[in-house]
């Protein structure tokens, strides 16, 4: 689990150091920065206590996604209640599954994410680096600053790639 959590965060950094476009800004990417990390400060505390449970955070823009596999209904609900707290936050999205995480293949996951964000870049028309792609058990959340029609375009891609079981649109419109 910590060596999932690593590598989680070693991703999310280089994206925000290399991928993330100009459309969000410096302060923004710095608030969402410490937005992760008093809402891990949280969870950790949560997961301790809940074993056997993984909860990912990523927040863009102020949006943040909480997913994972946490044993309850209680827990998740635990989860959302204590991290309505954090004042910066503009919206929740509570994605946790009542699961146990040992039975989901990171692997799996790791590579859906790619063949998503290489298919994203790929695709004439849409500005890949403007959409943030997680994937957890199959689920593919897709999050960002686009239009209407760009985050219709990015679902649809997402959903066509093999592995995916359920696509997510966390998205921010622009226009």
């Amino acid at each position: 689990m910590i060596l999932t959590r690593i590598l989680r965060i070693l991703s999310l950094i280089t994206v925000t150091i290399f991928i993330l476009p100009a459309c969000t800004t410096f302060g923004t990417m710095a608030e969402d920065n410490s937005i992760e990390s008093r809402v891990y400060t949280i969870t950790d505390a949560i997961e301790a206590k809940n074993k056997p449970s993984f909860i990912g955070v990523d927040s863009h823009n102020l949006y943040v996604l909480i997913y994972g596999q946490v044993p309850s209904e209680q827990v998740k609900a635990q989860v959302s209640s204590e991290v309505k707290g954090i004042p910066e936050i503009r919206k929740i999205f509570n994605e946790l599954r009542i699961a146990d995480p040992e039975k989901v293949s990171t692997m799996s996951d790791t590579w859906i994410t790619t063949k998503v964000k290489s298919s994203l870049a790929a695709e004439k028309g849409l500005d890949s680096k403007r959409i943030n792609v997680t994937t957890e058990a199959g689920e593919v959340f897709l999050m960002g600053l686009v239009t209407r029609e760009e985050g219709d375009k990015a679902a649809l891609v997402a959903r066509n790639i093999s592995g995916v079981k359920k696509v997510v649109k966390i998205f921010e419109y622009i226009n």
